[in-house]
């Protein structure tokens, strides 16, 4: 006899093994303080290479006038400027990077923890069953 609280479960880890496990397993693999540490050293070193493409830019844009007032300009007063502007851009990135990932990785375990007592329903039910 077909067990209709059976098959709705079967159906629902079937669907979370065919969609969603790999990503969550790949996430929950490493340690929570591992997995934030790696995203935020990406996003680090995305943001530094996003912060040089976007500087770079903004010298050639107008690179004669930036040349001419190279000599007029106070360099360390506009390096300082330069590195605030750039520790204040990749630090909300990292920010930003961090909640997300915080979340991402909580999601991945809850979801992991409701399959595997879903698989311990199932035991059950089999076993009460025969």
């Amino acid at each position: 006899m077909i067990n209709e609280e059976r098959v709705i479960l079967m159906t629902r880890m079937a669907s979370y093994e065919q969609h969603d496990e790999k990503k969550n397993m790949a996430i929950v693999n490493y340690f929570r303080n591992d997995y934030l540490g790696f995203e935020f050293l990406k996003s680090v070193i995305c943001g530094t290479m996003a912060f040089l493409i976007v500087f770079g830019m903004y010298v050639f844009y107008d690179f004669e006038t930036f040349m001419q007032d190279i000599y007029k300009i106070d360099l360390l007063a506009f390096g300082k400027k330069v590195l605030i502007i750039y520790l204040v851009c990749v630090g909300g990135y990292a920010v930003i990077t961090y909640l997300v990932h915080a979340y991402r990785y909580h999601l991945a375990r809850r979801s992991l923890r409701t399959y595997y007592n879903n698989l311990k329903k199932l035991q059950n039910m089999y076993e009460r069953q025969g």
